[in-house]
C-alpha cells in the first residue's frame, strides 16, 4: 500500500506552479483541468495553471499512474 498523496490547498483564482522531475519519460496530468505536460527523463518540467475550478483534483503521472499530489481548490 502506498502512502496517501500530499494535498495542496489553493484559493479559487490562485496560480500554482507544479515542478516535477521524473526518472523516466512520462506525462503529468491534472485531472479536472485536463492539463498535461511532457516529463523528459531526468529534467525538471513545470506546469503553471490558474485554479479557476473548485473541488479536489489529483495530479498524477500517466505512465506510472503515480499520484503526486491533490489540489484542493476552495
Amino acid at each position: 500500500m502506498a502512502p496517501a498523496p500530499g494535498r495542496t490547498e489553493l484559493k479559487r483564482g490562485q496560480s500554482v506552479a507544479l515542478r516535477v522531475t521524473s526518472d523516466r519519460a512520462d506525462t503529468l496530468h491534472v485531472h479536472g483541468y485536463d492539463r498535461e505536460l511532457a516529463l523528459p527523463a531526468g529534467q525538471e518540467a513545470t506546469l503553471v495553471l490558474t485554479a479557476d475550478r473548485t473541488g479536489l483534483f489529483e495530479v498524477e503521472t500517466h505512465g506510472t499512474r503515480l499520484v503526486l499530489t491533490q489540489l484542493l481548490v476552495r
